[in-house]
C-alpha cells in the first residue's frame, strides 16, 4: 500500500481520483468475483488430474500448486479493489468535508455581514 504525503487537493482533482479509484475497485471487484465463481472448476479438474477419489483427492487438489497460485490470484485482485474501495471513500469524505466547509465560510461571512449591519444600526440609534 502506498502511503501518501497529505496535501490539499482541489475539489475538482478530488472528484477525478474518487472517480477513477472507484471505477478500479469496480472493475478489480468484478474479476475477484470472477475468479471466486471458477474456484470450484479449478478445484474439479486438478482432482480429476490427480487421480484419486473422496478426501483424498480434495486435499491434494486443495494443496496442488496451480490451486494455490489461482488461490494467491484472487488474493491480490481482491485485494486491489478494497484498497481501491477505501481509497474512492476517502476523497468522497474529503469533498463532502470540503463542501461542509465551503458552506460554513459561507453562512458565517453571512453572519459577520448582518452583525456588522446589525451593530452599524445600533450605533445610528445611539447616535443624537
Amino acid at each position: 500500500m502506498q502511503q501518501e504525503r497529505k496535501r490539499n487537493f482541489h475539489p475538482d482533482e478530488l472528484a477525478e481520483r474518487a472517480r477513477r479509484h472507484a471505477q478500479q475497485s469496480r472493475q478489480s471487484l468484478q474479476v475477484a468475483a470472477r475468479l471466486a465463481e471458477l474456484f470450484p472448476q479449478v478445484l474439479r479438474s486438478i482432482k480429476k488430474s490427480a487421480g484419486n477419489k473422496g478426501a483424498q483427492g480434495d486435499r491434494e487438489a486443495l494443496t496442488h500448486p496451480d490451486y494455490l497460485a489461482k488461490l494467491d490470484q484472487y488474493i491480490a485482485v481482491l485485494g486491489e479493489g478494497l484498497e481501491a474501495r477505501v481509497q474512492f471513500e476517502t476523497h468522497r469524505m474529503m469533498i463532502q468535508a470540503y463542501q461542509s466547509e465551503n458552506a460554513f465560510q459561507k453562512a458565517f461571512s453571512r453572519l459577520k455581514i448582518q452583525d456588522k449591519r446589525r451593530f452599524a444600526a445600533q450605533d445610528r440609534r445611539e447616535t443624537p
